[in-house]
């Protein structure tokens, strides 16, 4: 094999290191990273496409495409590839006490799909304006499931986030408007999380408050809800059918909106579970990444579905690894806004950051990946209860904006 770039060193040796003895071949590992950098050096896949990239970056011995696209194609039936490494590096990556006091875990659980392929459930840590894959399962879409089926899946994969997060930390779990029922809230709250999803506003149901007073929740939103500009809580129970719940609503109807965002949580009604709630859109941004705006999942031609599973577990190393370099790159370009300006010059106007997280780290990736430079990758998510980049870029700016000494004439 040629001199590997530092970026595919970094990886092998990353997940060398996360396995015992014999746990998986050498062989395994160097298919693992060969499929996770691939991904990320051609932006997609596809396998035909990455053994492409990987062509022109001479990453492996073979003397063609088409000789690395078999060897990809073997990665995808490697038997030895499981989502155990996987989760032993998020282990070791995620840096849970790096959340603030006060702070929160904020998970998102939501469904897509391969268009009318596959079906994808997958919970996620929401983490400053994007998401990182934490558990998922995966069946054919469209296709009859036997009864039980879909909560046994969604059992399966919160049993195994429940593996990964250290005991004592504070966790809220979010979904979309899917979610508000009590299957779902219960299952939350018996693994001791806490839980806040979208409520169907114009659904029916039952509200009973404090004083035993019962009223359609529908009419309630109405009442309280007349138009933009209205906001509202309350606590008291849901869900008569099943028994009844406690629960608060959390709502606001923003100016220019079409209709009222109501949140259903366990949590005090505060306006803060407003913003915990705002994390679940960031698993949208996970999704995208790995269709349209990152990996091109829905082109990709593989069918057998364990194939697909191998697939997905590389999408998601790619995904891990490229985080973290996005980490790296903002925080050294908000260390670089934190400097002091040279005398008698003012700082530029706040102005919006051009890129996502991840896509940072695609391009830092890249870079590494296309130059043979020392590669200084630290395998670390902090700042878990940060805000967007979106929004943190512009407020490290407009701080050095405004305190900026001012410019003697």
């Amino acid at each position: 094999m040629p001199a590997s770039p530092p970026l595919f060193q970094e990886v092998c040796q990353r997940i060398r290191a996360l396995t015992t003895r014999g746990q998986l071949p050498d062989a395994s590992v160097e298919r693992l990273a060969l499929l996770a950098t691939g991904v990320v050096l051609a932006g997609s896949c596809v396998v035909r496409r990455v053994a492409a990239a990987l062509d022109v970056q001479g990453l492996t011995a073979a003397s063609s495409p088409d000789s690395i696209e078999r060897r990809l194609r073997r990665t995808l039936n490697d038997p030895h590839l499981a989502v155990g490494i996987y989760e032993a590096a998020l282990r070791r990556t995620i840096d849970w006490a790096s959340l603030r006091r006060g702070g929160w875990i904020v998970l998102a659980l939501d469904d897509s799909s391969q268009d009318d392929r596959l079906h994808l459930l997958r919970v996620v840590l929401t983490y400053r304006g994007g998401s990182l894959p934490l558990a998922w399962a995966l069946w054919e879409q469209n296709v009859a499931q036997p009864e039980g089926h879909y909560w046994q899946q969604v059992d399966a994969v919160l049993d195994r986030v429940a593996t990964l997060l250290p005991a004592g930390l504070p966790i809220v779990l979010t979904g979309d408007r899917a979610f508000d029922i009590p299957p779902f809230v219960d299952r939350v709250q018996a693994r001791g999380w806490h839980w806040a999803v979208r409520l169907k506003a114009e659904a029916a149901g039952r509200f009973r408050d404090h004083a035993g007073r019962e009223v359609a929740l529908r009419a309630l939103v109405h009442r309280h809800l007349p138009g933009p500009g209205h906001r509202w809580k309350t606590r008291g129970q849901v869900f008569k059918k099943a028994g009844w719940r406690t629960a608060s609503l959390v709502a606001v109807w923003g100016p220019g909106q079409a209709e009222p965002l109501v949140v259903l949580t366990d949590l005090r009604p505060r306006w803060a579970a407003l913003q915990l709630y705002a994390c679940r859109f960031w698993i949208e941004a996970g999704f995208r990444n790995d269709k349209s705006a990152g990996w091109q999942w829905e082109a990709s031609q593989v069918k057998d579905r364990t194939h697909q599973e191998h697939l997905v577990l590389g999408m998601a190393w790619a995904t891990l690894l490229t985080l973290c370099l996005g980490r790296q790159e903002a925080q050294a370009r908000l260390a670089n806004v934190t400097d002091p300006r040279p005398p008698g010059r003012h700082p530029p106007k706040p102005q919006p950051p051009r890129d996502s997280l991840f896509h940072l780290g695609l391009q830092a990736a890249r870079r590494l990946l296309c130059r043979a430079t020392q590669c200084a990758l630290a395998w670390r998510l902090t700042d878990l209860d940060a805000p967007s980049w979106y929004a943190q870029w512009p407020a490290a700016q407009a701080f050095r904006y405004i305190f900026a000494p001012p410019v003697r004439p």
